[in-house]
């Protein structure tokens, strides 16, 4: 689905996602109509999607956490609903292992994950058990978004060759 020029125009965009389509083709040494064709098609196939993030730490949102619950099977995908409601819940998947769900929880202090553990999480009676993890410096991934580029930028070394496009495709 992608070569070696989707992989660059993906890494272009994910440094500055309103660079114009001439500076992507200078950049990337082909023309105009290609980068615009590529996105639009990168677009159209759902692989990237062009959108705003908003920096939560400079919004005041400075505390990440994360957070395992184990959870009465009978009552998961209930429970799951539930907390993918809360605003503080930023990401949220079912898991293997000890725990059933594993959710990212961002906060403006410690003291508001806190009451949000103590007043959200606790009035949930299918909540078994929790463990929190409490991030104490972003090693990778430190912008308001997970770092994807070394994914991206080796992504043709592991996809079947049915699925990597070839590099001698015109438009």
């Amino acid at each position: 689905m992608i070569d070696e020029l989707d992989q660059k125009l993906i890494h272009e965009l994910q440094r500055d996602g309103r660079k114009r389509y001439v500076d992507l083709a200078r950049i990337l040494g082909v023309a105009e109509a290609t980068v615009r064709k590529r996105i639009k098609s990168l677009v159209s196939s759902d692989i990237m999607k062009l959108v705003a993030v908003p920096n939560m730490s400079k919004l005041g949102y400075k505390f990440v956490g994360i957070i395992a619950f184990q959870v009465r099977l009978a009552d998961l995908r209930r429970v799951a609903d539930e907390l993918a409601q809360k605003p503080q819940i930023c990401y949220l998947a079912f898991c293997t292992g000890r725990y059933d769900l594993i959710g990212v929880v961002i906060t403006r202090s410690p003291e508001e994950l806190a009451l949000f553990i103590e007043n959200e999480i606790s009035a949930i009676e299918s909540i078994l058990r929790t463990e929190t993890f409490v991030n104490l410096d972003i090693i990778k991934g430190r912008g308001p978004l997970i770092e994807t580029n070394q994914l991206v930028n080796g992504l043709a070394a592991f996809l079947p060759e049915r699925i990597v496009r070839r590099e001698n495709r015109t438009y």
